[in-house]
Protein backbone atom coordinates (compact mmCIF):
# COMPACT_ATOMS: atom_id res chain seq x y z
CA UNK A 1 0.00 0.00 0.00
CA UNK A 2 1.03 3.39 -0.58
CA UNK A 3 2.45 5.44 2.33
CA UNK A 4 0.56 8.81 2.66
CA UNK A 5 3.11 11.05 1.90
CA UNK A 6 3.59 9.49 -1.67
CA UNK A 7 -0.28 8.97 -2.21
CA UNK A 8 -2.37 11.94 -3.70
CA UNK A 9 -5.52 10.17 -2.73
CA UNK A 10 -4.91 8.76 0.46
CA UNK A 11 -8.40 8.83 2.52
CA UNK A 12 -9.39 8.75 6.27
CA UNK A 13 -12.87 7.94 7.17
CA UNK A 14 -11.81 8.37 10.94
CA UNK A 15 -13.98 11.59 11.20
CA UNK A 16 -16.77 9.47 10.49
CA UNK A 17 -16.40 6.62 13.17
CA UNK A 18 -14.78 3.84 10.81
CA UNK A 19 -11.04 3.54 11.96
CA UNK A 20 -9.55 2.66 8.67
CA UNK A 21 -7.18 4.77 5.92
CA UNK A 22 -5.60 3.91 3.04
CA UNK A 23 -4.34 4.87 -0.45
CA UNK A 24 -7.78 4.67 -2.58
CA UNK A 25 -5.50 3.16 -5.41
CA UNK A 26 -5.23 0.15 -3.75
CA UNK A 27 -8.32 -1.42 -2.92
CA UNK A 28 -7.05 -4.26 -0.59
CA UNK A 29 -8.16 -1.68 2.78
CA UNK A 30 -11.50 -0.77 1.40
CA UNK A 31 -12.29 -4.25 1.08
CA UNK A 32 -11.19 -5.36 4.42
CA UNK A 33 -14.09 -2.87 6.19
CA UNK A 34 -16.19 -4.52 7.95
CA UNK A 35 -19.12 -2.05 8.74
CA UNK A 36 -21.71 -4.26 11.76
CA UNK A 37 -25.35 -3.70 10.96
CA UNK A 38 -26.83 -1.57 13.07
CA UNK A 39 -30.77 -1.60 10.95
CA UNK A 40 -33.10 -1.95 13.41
CA UNK A 41 -35.13 -5.14 12.87
CA UNK A 42 -38.76 -3.99 13.75
CA UNK A 43 -38.35 -0.99 11.82
CA UNK A 44 -36.35 -1.69 9.05
CA UNK A 45 -36.88 2.65 8.47
CA UNK A 46 -34.42 2.93 11.12
CA UNK A 47 -31.49 2.79 8.99
CA UNK A 48 -29.08 3.08 12.05
CA UNK A 49 -30.24 2.13 15.78
CA UNK A 50 -27.60 3.12 17.89
CA UNK A 51 -27.95 4.98 21.35
CA UNK A 52 -25.36 7.85 20.34
CA UNK A 53 -26.56 7.81 16.51
CA UNK A 54 -29.80 7.48 14.59
CA UNK A 55 -30.71 7.50 11.37
CA UNK A 56 -34.15 7.40 10.27
CA UNK A 57 -35.78 7.28 6.93
CA UNK A 58 -38.53 10.31 5.77
CA UNK A 59 -39.29 8.69 2.38
CA UNK A 60 -37.60 8.07 -0.88
CA UNK A 61 -37.59 11.22 -3.46
CA UNK A 62 -35.48 9.70 -6.06
CA UNK A 63 -34.54 6.66 -7.48
CA UNK A 64 -32.55 5.78 -11.11
CA UNK A 65 -30.85 2.79 -12.56
CA UNK A 66 -28.15 2.88 -10.33
CA UNK A 67 -29.43 4.33 -6.70
CA UNK A 68 -32.19 5.56 -4.51
CA UNK A 69 -31.82 8.68 -3.21
CA UNK A 70 -33.52 9.08 0.60
CA UNK A 71 -34.25 11.92 2.79
CA UNK A 72 -33.45 10.88 6.20
CA UNK A 73 -33.35 12.34 10.01
CA UNK A 74 -30.00 12.34 10.90
CA UNK A 75 -29.11 12.17 15.37
CA UNK A 76 -25.17 11.78 16.39
CA UNK A 77 -26.08 15.02 19.12
CA UNK A 78 -27.48 17.11 16.61
CA UNK A 79 -30.09 16.69 14.32
CA UNK A 80 -30.43 17.59 10.90
CA UNK A 81 -32.04 16.53 7.37
CA UNK A 82 -29.78 14.65 5.55
CA UNK A 83 -29.58 12.91 2.30
CA UNK A 84 -28.99 8.32 1.99
CA UNK A 85 -28.00 7.12 -1.07
CA UNK A 86 -28.78 3.31 -1.15
CA UNK A 87 -27.60 1.21 -3.72
CA UNK A 88 -30.40 -0.45 -6.42
CA UNK A 89 -29.75 -4.14 -5.67
CA UNK A 90 -29.76 -5.17 -2.11
CA UNK A 91 -26.91 -6.50 -1.55
CA UNK A 92 -24.28 -4.14 -3.49
CA UNK A 93 -22.12 -1.94 -1.45
CA UNK A 94 -21.56 2.20 -2.43
CA UNK A 95 -17.94 1.81 -0.12
CA UNK A 96 -16.84 3.27 -3.19
CA UNK A 97 -18.45 5.55 -4.44
CA UNK A 98 -19.05 6.99 -0.85
CA UNK A 99 -14.99 7.51 -0.59
CA UNK A 100 -14.68 9.40 -3.76
CA UNK A 101 -17.16 11.96 -2.93
CA UNK A 102 -15.79 12.04 0.14
CA UNK A 103 -12.25 12.75 -1.30
CA UNK A 104 -13.35 14.90 -3.32
CA UNK A 105 -15.18 16.84 -1.36
CA UNK A 106 -12.73 17.20 1.10
CA UNK A 107 -9.60 18.09 -1.48
CA UNK A 108 -12.06 20.63 -2.78
CA UNK A 109 -13.18 22.31 0.20
CA UNK A 110 -8.72 23.13 0.84
CA UNK A 111 -8.95 24.64 -2.42
CA UNK A 112 -11.38 27.17 -1.63
CA UNK A 113 -15.14 25.45 -2.80
CA UNK A 114 -15.90 24.80 0.68
CA UNK A 115 -19.58 23.15 -0.98
CA UNK A 116 -17.79 21.53 -3.98
CA UNK A 117 -19.13 17.84 -3.33
CA UNK A 118 -21.68 16.84 -0.37
CA UNK A 119 -20.10 16.54 2.99
CA UNK A 120 -20.14 12.37 3.65
CA UNK A 121 -21.50 11.61 7.30
CA UNK A 122 -22.08 8.18 7.56
CA UNK A 123 -21.45 4.89 5.67
CA UNK A 124 -23.44 2.10 7.02
CA UNK A 125 -24.83 -1.59 6.46
CA UNK A 126 -28.25 -2.68 6.49
CA UNK A 127 -29.88 -5.34 6.96
CA UNK A 128 -29.32 -6.82 3.60
CA UNK A 129 -26.07 -6.43 3.62
CA UNK A 130 -26.33 -3.21 1.48
CA UNK A 131 -23.66 -0.39 1.71
CA UNK A 132 -25.21 3.54 1.80
CA UNK A 133 -24.61 6.60 2.59
CA UNK A 134 -25.82 9.75 4.07
CA UNK A 135 -24.66 13.17 3.05
CA UNK A 136 -25.38 16.65 4.22
CA UNK A 137 -28.20 18.55 2.47
CA UNK A 138 -26.44 21.78 0.47
CA UNK A 139 -29.05 24.47 1.93
CA UNK A 140 -31.17 26.42 -0.64
CA UNK A 141 -29.92 24.49 -3.33
CA UNK A 142 -31.37 23.50 -6.77
CA UNK A 143 -30.12 21.23 -9.57
CA UNK A 144 -28.11 23.37 -12.66
CA UNK A 145 -30.40 22.31 -15.02
CA UNK A 146 -33.50 23.64 -13.55
CA UNK A 147 -31.92 26.87 -12.51
CA UNK A 148 -30.90 27.49 -16.41
CA UNK A 149 -33.83 26.67 -17.36
CA UNK A 150 -35.53 29.65 -15.00
CA UNK A 151 -33.14 31.98 -16.06
CA UNK A 152 -34.06 34.75 -18.64
CA UNK A 153 -31.86 34.53 -22.02
CA UNK A 154 -30.69 38.14 -20.88
CA UNK A 155 -29.17 36.30 -17.68
CA UNK A 156 -27.98 33.30 -19.04
CA UNK A 157 -24.79 34.05 -20.56
CA UNK A 158 -23.37 35.26 -17.27
CA UNK A 159 -24.47 32.65 -15.40
CA UNK A 160 -22.94 29.79 -17.87
CA UNK A 161 -19.45 32.02 -17.91
CA UNK A 162 -19.54 32.30 -13.53
CA UNK A 163 -20.16 28.85 -14.01
CA UNK A 164 -17.39 28.03 -16.64
CA UNK A 165 -14.89 29.72 -14.69
CA UNK A 166 -15.41 27.69 -11.48
CA UNK A 167 -15.54 24.06 -12.98
CA UNK A 168 -12.81 24.75 -14.95
CA UNK A 169 -10.80 25.06 -11.81
CA UNK A 170 -12.22 22.45 -9.87
CA UNK A 171 -12.00 19.86 -13.00
CA UNK A 172 -8.21 20.61 -13.39
CA UNK A 173 -7.60 20.25 -9.82
CA UNK A 174 -9.36 16.92 -9.63
CA UNK A 175 -7.76 15.95 -13.12
CA UNK A 176 -4.24 16.94 -12.58
CA UNK A 177 -3.97 16.43 -9.08
CA UNK A 178 -5.97 13.05 -8.04
CA UNK A 179 -6.37 11.74 -11.29
CA UNK A 180 -10.32 11.84 -10.72
CA UNK A 181 -13.17 12.13 -13.54
CA UNK A 182 -16.51 12.49 -12.66
CA UNK A 183 -17.58 11.08 -16.22
CA UNK A 184 -21.14 12.11 -15.76
CA UNK A 185 -21.38 15.67 -15.63
CA UNK A 186 -24.46 16.83 -17.01
CA UNK A 187 -25.98 19.92 -15.36
CA UNK A 188 -28.77 17.68 -13.67
CA UNK A 189 -25.92 16.02 -11.40
CA UNK A 190 -24.79 19.68 -9.52
CA UNK A 191 -26.32 21.93 -7.33
CA UNK A 192 -25.96 25.64 -7.62
CA UNK A 193 -26.72 27.81 -4.67
CA UNK A 194 -27.02 31.71 -5.57
CA UNK A 195 -25.66 34.50 -2.73
CA UNK A 196 -24.36 37.58 -2.33
CA UNK A 197 -21.69 38.42 -4.52
CA UNK A 198 -18.39 37.04 -3.41
CA UNK A 199 -14.88 37.18 -4.46
CA UNK A 200 -13.18 33.30 -5.49
CA UNK A 201 -9.99 32.20 -6.60
CA UNK A 202 -9.71 30.03 -9.75
CA UNK A 203 -6.49 28.54 -10.12
CA UNK A 204 -5.48 26.43 -12.98
CA UNK A 205 -1.88 25.41 -13.62
CA UNK A 206 0.90 28.72 -12.51
CA UNK A 207 -2.13 31.23 -13.02
CA UNK A 208 -4.60 32.38 -10.19
CA UNK A 209 -7.85 34.51 -11.33
CA UNK A 210 -10.04 36.20 -9.05
CA UNK A 211 -13.31 36.67 -10.13
CA UNK A 212 -16.37 37.84 -8.63
CA UNK A 213 -18.93 35.27 -8.21
CA UNK A 214 -22.93 35.02 -6.99
CA UNK A 215 -23.42 31.21 -7.49
CA UNK A 216 -21.19 28.62 -5.82
CA UNK A 217 -21.67 24.74 -7.15
CA UNK A 218 -21.66 21.40 -6.19
CA UNK A 219 -20.67 18.01 -7.83
CA UNK A 220 -23.39 15.23 -7.13
CA UNK A 221 -23.90 11.68 -8.04
CA UNK A 222 -20.33 10.10 -8.33
CA UNK A 223 -21.44 6.68 -9.71
CA UNK A 224 -20.17 6.75 -12.98
CA UNK A 225 -16.22 7.99 -11.60
CA UNK A 226 -13.20 6.93 -11.91
CA UNK A 227 -9.35 7.15 -10.29
CA UNK A 228 -6.25 6.68 -12.32
CA UNK A 229 -2.62 7.80 -13.17
CA UNK A 230 -2.19 11.41 -14.27
CA UNK A 231 1.14 9.61 -15.65
CA UNK A 232 0.00 6.13 -17.74
CA UNK A 233 -3.73 7.46 -17.39
CA UNK A 234 -4.29 3.72 -16.53
CA UNK A 235 -7.35 3.36 -14.15
CA UNK A 236 -7.41 2.04 -10.46
CA UNK A 237 -11.15 2.02 -9.84
CA UNK A 238 -13.77 2.36 -12.21
CA UNK A 239 -17.43 2.05 -10.50
CA UNK A 240 -19.33 1.83 -13.84
CA UNK A 241 -19.98 -0.93 -16.30
CA UNK A 242 -21.04 2.02 -18.27
CA UNK A 243 -17.59 2.70 -19.45
CA UNK A 244 -14.95 -0.20 -20.29
CA UNK A 245 -12.44 -0.86 -17.67
CA UNK A 246 -10.00 -0.01 -20.19
CA UNK A 247 -10.92 3.44 -20.84
CA UNK A 248 -7.95 5.74 -19.43
CA UNK A 249 -8.37 7.63 -16.51
CA UNK A 250 -8.13 10.49 -15.97
CA UNK A 251 -8.23 11.72 -19.53
CA UNK A 252 -7.42 15.41 -20.26
CA UNK A 253 -10.64 17.72 -21.08
CA UNK A 254 -12.95 14.53 -20.83
CA UNK A 255 -15.04 16.71 -18.07
CA UNK A 256 -15.19 19.72 -19.21
CA UNK A 257 -16.58 18.02 -22.94
CA UNK A 258 -19.29 16.32 -21.07
CA UNK A 259 -20.71 19.08 -19.27
CA UNK A 260 -20.50 21.25 -22.69
CA UNK A 261 -22.00 18.72 -25.35
CA UNK A 262 -24.98 18.82 -22.93
CA UNK A 263 -25.23 22.71 -22.23
CA UNK A 264 -24.53 23.03 -25.31
CA UNK A 265 -27.73 20.57 -27.00
CA UNK A 266 -29.90 21.50 -23.96
CA UNK A 267 -29.59 25.19 -24.02
CA UNK A 268 -28.62 26.33 -27.36
CA UNK A 269 -31.33 28.79 -28.37
CA UNK A 270 -30.00 30.43 -25.65
CA UNK A 271 -26.14 31.32 -26.00
CA UNK A 272 -25.03 34.56 -27.81
CA UNK A 273 -23.57 33.52 -30.71
CA UNK A 274 -20.21 35.04 -29.82
CA UNK A 275 -20.42 31.73 -26.94
CA UNK A 276 -21.70 29.27 -29.40
CA UNK A 277 -18.65 30.19 -31.51
CA UNK A 278 -16.69 29.29 -28.30
CA UNK A 279 -18.58 25.90 -27.28
CA UNK A 280 -18.13 24.80 -31.06
CA UNK A 281 -14.50 24.89 -30.62
CA UNK A 282 -14.31 23.42 -27.82
CA UNK A 283 -16.45 20.57 -28.86
CA UNK A 284 -14.74 20.43 -32.14
CA UNK A 285 -13.35 16.98 -33.21
CA UNK A 286 -11.59 16.70 -36.43
CA UNK A 287 -12.96 15.49 -39.64
CA UNK A 288 -16.45 15.41 -37.73
CA UNK A 289 -19.42 17.20 -38.00
CA UNK A 290 -20.13 17.16 -33.89
CA UNK A 291 -22.02 20.01 -33.04
CA UNK A 292 -24.21 19.67 -36.23
CA UNK A 293 -25.13 16.15 -35.24
CA UNK A 294 -25.61 17.48 -32.02
CA UNK A 295 -27.78 20.21 -33.03
CA UNK A 296 -29.98 17.63 -35.33
CA UNK A 297 -30.39 14.99 -32.86
CA UNK A 298 -30.53 16.74 -29.23
CA UNK A 299 -31.51 14.11 -26.44
CA UNK A 300 -30.83 11.31 -28.86
CA UNK A 301 -26.74 12.37 -29.56
CA UNK A 302 -26.47 12.32 -25.58
CA UNK A 303 -25.91 8.44 -25.27
CA UNK A 304 -23.19 8.43 -28.51
CA UNK A 305 -21.48 11.44 -25.88
CA UNK A 306 -21.07 9.22 -23.21
CA UNK A 307 -20.00 6.58 -25.58
CA UNK A 308 -17.24 8.92 -27.26
CA UNK A 309 -15.62 10.28 -24.43
CA UNK A 310 -15.20 6.74 -23.09
CA UNK A 311 -13.97 5.37 -26.26
CA UNK A 312 -9.95 4.54 -25.96
CA UNK A 313 -9.14 6.57 -29.14
CA UNK A 314 -9.61 9.36 -27.97
CA UNK A 315 -7.35 10.32 -25.30
CA UNK A 316 -8.01 14.28 -24.84
CA UNK A 317 -10.32 16.72 -25.44
CA UNK A 318 -10.38 20.41 -26.99
CA UNK A 319 -12.14 21.52 -23.99
CA UNK A 320 -8.69 21.21 -21.64
CA UNK A 321 -9.69 23.51 -18.29
CA UNK A 322 -6.71 25.74 -18.91
CA UNK A 323 -7.78 26.61 -22.53
CA UNK A 324 -11.71 27.54 -21.33
CA UNK A 325 -9.86 29.93 -18.62
CA UNK A 326 -7.89 31.72 -21.54
CA UNK A 327 -10.40 31.60 -24.36
CA UNK A 328 -13.18 33.17 -21.56
CA UNK A 329 -10.48 35.61 -20.37
CA UNK A 330 -10.43 36.77 -24.21
CA UNK A 331 -14.37 36.86 -24.68
CA UNK A 332 -14.40 38.47 -21.08
CA UNK A 333 -12.16 41.75 -22.68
Amino acid sequence: MCLNEKCNVWLSLDSIGIPYSGCLRESSWINNINLPIQQSISNPYIYIDLPTEKLVCIKNVAHGKFGYIDVAKYDNGKSQDVYVKRPIISGNSLMYEACIQKLVGDSLYNIGFPTGAPKVLSIFRLNDNSVCFAMEQINNSITLDKYLESLAIVQFSNVIIDCLLQLSAMIWHLDTNLGINHRDLKPSNFLIVEHEKSRKFINIESDILEIESRHSLTFIDFGFSCIGSTKTHMCDISLSTVYSISDPCPKNGRDMYLFLAFLYIDYYNKLPSKLISLFESWLNIPETNICKFMRKDKENSKKWIYFMTGTEKIKQFNSCPSKIIKDLQAYLV
